[in-house]
Parts: structure tokens; sequence; C-alpha cells
């Protein structure tokens, strides 16, 4: 049986499209989950650099920095996650309440 090895390097490019395709699935649903506008540019201050075209953009950000790796998002649960982004969201707002 031939047995082929994976270059270190092309195992990380792969590991990598993994991990961003997770993050914008993740952010996805974070988005749709909460009826956040995509094309909007509302949470750009809050969630992103600042330098990101709409909300898409900023949640993205903001699931990148609250992962590190594909294992680390594998391990991560969705409720847990919206939980997170939301007490992030009222802690750097001046609403105090989540209304649906």
């Amino acid at each position: 049986m031939i047995q082929i090895e994976t270059i270190p390097a092309i195992r990380k490019v792969m590991l990598d499209k993994i991990y961003r395709a997770h993050v914008r699935k993740l952010t996805a649903s974070l988005i749709a989950a909460l009826k956040i506008d995509p094309n909007s540019r509302d949470l750009v201050a809050i969630c992103g650099t600042g330098g990101e075209a709409d909300n898409c953009e900023a949640v993205y950000v903001w699931v990148k920095r609250q992962t590190c790796c594909v294992s680390c998002i594998k391990g991560l649960d969705f409720k847990m996650l919206q939980h997170r982004f939301l007490t992030f969201l009222l802690d750097n707002s001046h609403q105090t309440e989540y209304y649906e």
C-alpha cells in the first residue's frame, strides 16, 4: 500500500481553508439568528476594527477573535457563542436588554 504524506505547508493551507469556512458559517448563523442587517454598518465600530465594509465583515472579525483554530470551532456550541456575542454587544452598547 502506498502512503502519501502531506507536506506541512499544504496541510496548513487546507486547515486554514476549513477554519475560514467554519467562521463564515458561524458568522452567517449569528447574523440570521439575531436578525442583524448584514449590509448595515452599525456593528463595525463595536465588533470590527473599523475598516470593515459592513456588519457581516464585522461579525466575521468578532467570531475569528473568539476562535483560534479548527479544533476550537468544532468544540464550540453555537448557543454559547450566540450568548457570548449578545453579552458582548450589550456590554459595548447603551442597551441593557436584548429585544427580539
